[in-house]
């Protein structure tokens, strides 16, 4: 049997000691997997905050090239 992606991915993870303590609560990634469905869909995501929303530009960023 192969080593599986999901594997392959926590050990990575675990070298930059990023969840250390395991994943969470079966719970907890149920409602990220689910909250990650919603942003990948471009019609819901924008209804989610009002078009009238406050935003403040608060750093300004100038790059040379």
């Amino acid at each position: 049997m192969g080593v599986s992606k999901l594997d392959v991915f926590y050990r990575r993870l675990l070298l930059t000691k990023l969840f250390i303590r395991g994943w969470g609560r079966p719970e907890d990634l149920k409602r990220l997997f689910e909250f990650r469905k919603i942003i990948g869909n471009r019609e819901k995501c924008q209804n989610m905050v009002s078009r009238d929303y406050p935003v403040y530009i608060d750093k300004v960023s100038i790059h040379c090239t």
